[in-house]
C-alpha cells in the first residue's frame, strides 16, 4: 500500500491518506506573494520573547529548552509542519508515502536552498537524524528517533525511514518544532563543529541570524532564497528576551514590541478590552505539574505524595495563579486530546482534605514533614509554588518551604534531580507519546523523577504502535490511570496559550502548542 500525505491522522487509515499539491506561479510572472515581499522588506517585526532570560544553543540536536526551538523555528524547517489546525503538511518534503508499517519514504522538494547557498538533498536529512540518534551527540530529543531502524538516501531527493516496528508518532517527531528534526546543512555542520554551529546555525528557514547578544536579544535578516510561500513579509526580526510578563506587556502597550510569546493571566481579560491590542486565547497543549524526586526521602514514599495531590485544590489555583486561563488538570493529557484522556476526575486528583489526612496516616512521613519547593522568578510560577506549599502545610500539617531562583537554573536542577519537588510544566504536541512515553516511560528522556512501572511501560510500548486511534486512547487511558495511582508528580492544571500582538501587525498563525519563530515568516507590518 503506497499513498502520499498532506496532513496527519492518528487512525491507521486517516494517517496513510492525503495527497500532496503545489501551486506553480506562471513562467516569467511576478507572484503576489513576490509583490508583498518587496514591499514590506524593509519593515522591522519586533517579536519579544516574553518569560525567558536565556536560550543556550540554537543547534537544533543539542536543544531543550523552549525558548532554544522558538527561536530555532524560525531558521530552520522540518520534512513536515503543522498547520493552524495542528494537521500534519509538507514542509521539506512534498509528499509522503507508507510501502507498510514500518517504512516511511519522503519525496524532498527541489531547489530548496541553505543559508549557506547548498542545495538541501536527501544525504542531508540522512545526516540530520543520524547526528539526533547518535548517542555521542547527547541530543536531548535521541528517545524520539530510538524506533528507527535506519535512514537511507534512496536518490538525491527521496529518504526513507525504517522503524523496527510500527511506530505511530514518528510523523509528528518529524515537524518543526521542540523535537530536533529541523534539518540541517550537513556541509556546513561538517566543516564548522558542534560549537560554531551552535552560535551561527545553517537551515533552510525563512530568517537568518544576524546577531546574538547572550541574555539579551537575537536579530534576523530574512532569508532571500527561501523556498516556501508565503516569504518573510518582513526584512528582519528583533528578538529581545524579556524575563518578567509584565515587563512585556508594558512593552507591547507603548509599541517597543509588536508581538509577544505569552501574557500573564491576570492582564489577558483587560487586554482583551485594549484598543489596539489583538489577543489570540486558546485552549493550550500542555500540563502543569508538581514533579517529586522520588528517590530519596521524604517523596520516596507514594502516599505522601498521593496525600499532597489530594490536598491540592486545583480549582483555587487556576483561579488564584491563572486567573482563571486554564483547566484543572486530571493527569498529563490536555483536555484538547479528548480521545486519549479518562473525562472523569480521578480520586488522586480530586481535592478532599479527609482523604489526604487519611493517606498521610498511611505514609512513614507524618505532619511536621519538611521538604524544599523549588520554584523562579516573581511571577506566576512563584505564586503557584506559595499557594501549593500553603495547601499541604494547612492541611496535612507539613512544613514545606520554597526556594526561588531563575528558570534555567530551576530547569537544570530539575533535570539533574537536585530537588526535593518542582512546580514545572511541559508544552507538547498532539501526540499523546510525548505527555506519557517521553515523562513517565522508564526510558523516557523527561522522566527526569525517574518513575519506573513495568505495566506502565508495557502500555504505552503497545500503544506507540497501535494505529487504530481508538484503541490507542484506550491503552493511553489505562496507563494513566496507574500513572497517577503511583502519583510520581501532582497533576494541576492545563494552561491557556495567549499570543498578543498590535493591530498593525496579521499573518501570525497563533497555535495552541505555542509556536513561535515558525509563524514569523507569514507576518504582515503596516
Amino acid at each position: 500500500m503506497s499513498e502520499s500525505h498532506p496532513k496527519s491522522g492518528l487512525g491507521r487509515r486517516e494517517f496513510l491518506k492525503g495527497t500532496a499539491a503545489a501551486g506553480v506561479a506562471a513562467a516569467g510572472l511576478p507572484s503576489f506573494t513576490q509583490l508583498a515581499y518587496a514591499g514590506h522588506k524593509g519593515k522591522t517585526l519586533n517579536a519579544g520573547m516574553i518569560g525567558f532570560s536565556v536560550v543556550n544553543t540554537l543547534d537544533p540536536g543539542k536543544a531543550a529548552l523552549n525558548s532554544d526551538f522558538w527561536v530555532i523555528q524560525a531558521m530552520f524547517n522540518g520534512l513536515v509542519k503543522f498547520d493552524g489546525d495542528m494537521n500534519i503538511v509538507p514542509d521539506l518534503a512534498e509528499s509522503w508515502t507508507n510501502p507498510d508499517a514500518n517504512t516511511w519514504v519522503f519525496k524532498l522538494r527541489e531547489g530548496v536552498k541553505f543559508h549557506d547557498g547548498n542545495e538541501l538533498t536527501a544525504e542531508d536529512v540522512v545526516y540530520t537524524i543520524e547526528r539526533v540518534m547518535n548517542p555521542d551527540t547527547g541530543s536531548p530529543q535521541s528517545g524520539k528517533f530510538k524506533p528507527i531502524e535506519s535512514v537511507t538516501a534512496l536518490d538525491k531527493y527521496s529518504v526513507q525511514f525504517k522503524t523496527k516496528s510500527p511506530y505511530v508518532p514518528l510523523l509528528t517527531f518529524l515537524t518543526n518544532t521542540r523535537t530536533s528534526a529541523q534539518i540541517i546543512s550537513s556541509k556546513a555542520h561538517m566543516s564548522m563543529g558542534d560549537d560554531a554551529f551552535k552560535l551561527q546555525p545553517v537551515g533552510t528557514g525563512a530568517f537568518v541570524l544576524k546577531e546574538w547578544i547572550p541574555n539579551q536579544k537575537l536579530s534576523f535578516e530574512a532569508f532571500d532564497d527561501y523556498f516556501d510561500s508565503p516569504r518573510p513579509y518582513v526584512g528582519a526580526v528583533e528578538l529581545p528576551l524579556i524575563p518578567e510578563e509584565t515587563s512585556g506587556m508594558t512593552a507591547l502597550l507603548a509599541g517597543d514590541i509588536d508581538l509577544t510569546s505569552g501574557a500573564p493571566f491576570g492582564d489577558v481579560a483587560t487586554l482583551m478590552e485594549t484598543p489596539g491590542i489583538v489577543v489570540a486565547r486558546q485552549a493550550g497543549m500542555n500540563y502543569r505539574y508538581c514533579s517529586f524526586n522520588i528517590s530519596r526521602p521524604p517523596f520516596n514514599d507514594p502516599h505522601l505524595r498521593r496525600a499532597i495531590s489530594m490536598a491540592t485544590n486545583r480549582e483555587a489555583i487556576v483561579r488564584a495563579v491563572q486567573f482563571g486561563e486554564g483547566a484543572i488538570g486530571n493527569g498529563a493529557i490536555p483536555p484538547a486530546l479528548a480521545w486519549a484522556r479518562r473525562s472523569e476526575q480521578r480520586e488522586v486528583t480530586t481535592f478532599n482534605p479527609d482523604r489526604a489526612r487519611a493517606e498521610l496516616n498511611k505514609s512513614q512521613h507524618g505532619a511536621g514533614t519538611e521538604a524544599v519547593f523549588l520554584t523562579w522568578g516573581a511571577g506566576w510560577w512563584k505564586r503557584w509554588a506559595e499557594i501549593m506549599v500553603a495547601q499541604s502545610n494547612q492541611i496535612l500539617g507539613t512544613k514545606f518551604t520554597i526556594e526561588v531562583t531563575e528558570a534555567n537554573t530551576a530547569f537544570q536542577r530539575y533535570k539533574q534531580q537536585d530537588i526535593d519537588a518542582e512546580p514545572t510544566g511541559w508544552i507538547a504536541l498532539v501526540e499523546p507519546h510525548e505527555y506519557l512515553f517521553e515523562c513517565f516511560h522508564s526510558t523516557g528522556w523527561r522522566n527526569f523523577q525517574g518513575y519506573k512501572n513495568d505495566e506502565v511501560d508495557k502500555l504505552l510500548e503497545q500503544a506507540k504502535g497501535e494505529f487504530d486511534q481508538t484503541s490507542r486512547g484506550d491503552l493511553y487511558k489505562v496507563a494513566e490511570d496507574m500513572i497517577v495511582e503511583d502519583c510520581p508528580c501532582v497533576f494541576v492544571m492545563h494552561s491557556n496559550a495567549h499570543n498578543l500582538w498590535r493591530d498593525n501587525i496579521t499573518g501570525f498563525p497563533a497555535r495552541p502548542d505555542q509556536a513561535y519563530g515558525s509563524g514569523f515568516a507569514s507576518v504582515e507590518k503596516s
